[in-house]
């Protein structure tokens, strides 16, 4: 099994432990070496703990040139494992198991069940 094979298994274990309430993401700031010194943005950096290890899924938009006057954004998820404030592992591949873990990370930092529970009271 190779690295990428070994990721998305990954990523397929931390999204059934989102399910089960045995991971907790929190809306984070992104580390400086993602955002300096470049055109893209980081709407939404999302940081849990999982088996002791740092990891972190966002969003990542960028500007694609189609000419040296005409760009268009592009966006694309990453999922990693973080070490000393370093995204050392960075699986940006298209995935819809990444797709739905960062949609479940979102809803489990804010809190959103909650949220709603709250609303309709």
């Amino acid at each position: 099994m190779d690295s990428d094979e070994k990721m998305a298994k990954l990523i397929a274990q931390v999204l059934r432990a989102t399910y089960n309430g045995q991971v907790r993401w929190e809306v984070s700031e992104p580390p400086v070496n993602l955002t300096r010194a470049t055109d893209s943005f980081i709407p939404l950096f999302l940081t849990a703990v999982y088996k002791g290890h740092d990891i972190v899924v966002y969003e990542e938009r960028g500007k694609y040139w189609t000419d040296e006057d005409t760009f268009n954004w592009t966006a694309s998820l990453h999922f990693g494992i973080v070490i000393d404030l370093i995204v050392v592992s960075d699986y940006v591949k298209y995935s819809p198991v990444l797709r739905e873990l960062y949609e479940e990370a979102k809803k489990n930092a804010s809190n959103f069940d909650s949220l709603l529970d709250n609303l309709l009271d």
